[in-house]
């Protein structure tokens, strides 16, 4: 099957944010802090659409309505956008993951050694544990990216498969996962929009109360995520890098049961 159109609407969804973003960023002004805000996430979220379709594209994740339906999900592109801000972090992320992973890599060494020296059993057992743990850390994704990868599967999309199920054990998710899921960002979208009510018609909010330091910080993640996606269609990035490649590989296993030939009629989101 032919998957460039999948490409196609990547990139006009890249296009399209951009723009978006042009337009948040010629609002960024105290008087208009609400609507830049509400571009900008708007923006983050064409680009995780693109990020979706260039997954499909991939075969990563199979094409079916329930697909086409996350597109139009805020909660869906939400959760997708914060596993492109893992991808794509801003410096001071960059630079404390950097650090974080050379202490460990430092420690691991002097472990290995204290391993081959170490005559006591006991002690052997207990550093060959920490060799590991650090092993684990570096192989596997932050809670927050991996549930929010588990939270578009099966909370979001596994419920519109069949709503009817429950876990056996309810898992505890992220806070900052199960937020976006819950619809806290889209909820913070709207009142950067609208003005809202109170139950008994009283003025509950309005988009003044959006600060220009939150406009600034939605562009600033929106075009993170804008460059991040360049990069994966212009083929700069995709598969060059272990933080990529585990982000595929947990897609790609968590995404595995979902059919392609599903057709079930879905109401509109």
């Amino acid at each position: 099957m032919d998957k460039s159109h999948f490409i196609e609407a990547a990139a006009t969804c890249l296009t399209h944010g951009r723009q978006l973003l042009n337009d948040a960023d010629s609002l960024l002004d105290p008087i208009y802090s609400g609507t830049s805000f509400a571009l900008a996430t708007i923006a983050q979220e064409e680009f995780a659409k693109a990020f979706l379709l260039f997954l499909v594209s991939r075969d990563v994740i199979v094409w079916n309505s329930l697909i086409y339906r996350a597109t139009r999900d805020h909660a869906c592109k939400q959760l997708l956008a914060l596993v492109m801000s893992y991808l794509k972090p801003d410096t001071d992320e960059f630079l404390r993951r950097m650090d974080e992973s050379l202490i460990e890599n430092e420690e691991r060494k002097k472990l290995f050694v204290a391993y081959k020296s170490s005559v006591d059993e006991n002690e052997r057992e207990r550093i060959w544990s920490r060799i590991q743990e650090i092993s684990e850390k570096q192989d596997s994704l932050p809670r927050s990216v991996a549930d929010a990868i588990n939270i578009l599967r099966h909370e979001k999309i596994g419920r519109w498969e069949s709503s009817g199920w429950t876990w056996v054990d309810t898992p505890v998710y992220d806070e900052i996962a199960k937020s976006l899921a819950e619809g806290q960002l889209d909820r913070a979208k709207q009142d950067a929009l609208y003005v809202r009510l109170g139950r008994t018609g009283q003025v509950a909010k309005t988009p003044a109360h959006i600060k220009n330091e939150d406009a600034k910080a939605a562009l600033e993640t929106a075009e993170r995520l804008g460059y991040f996606i360049e990069r994966l269609l212009s083929g700069s990035f995709a598969g060059d890098g272990v933080e990529y490649k585990k982000i595929e590989s947990a897609f790609r296993t968590v995404f595995a049961s979902l059919s392609k030939t599903d057709e079930q009629i879905l109401g509109e989101s």
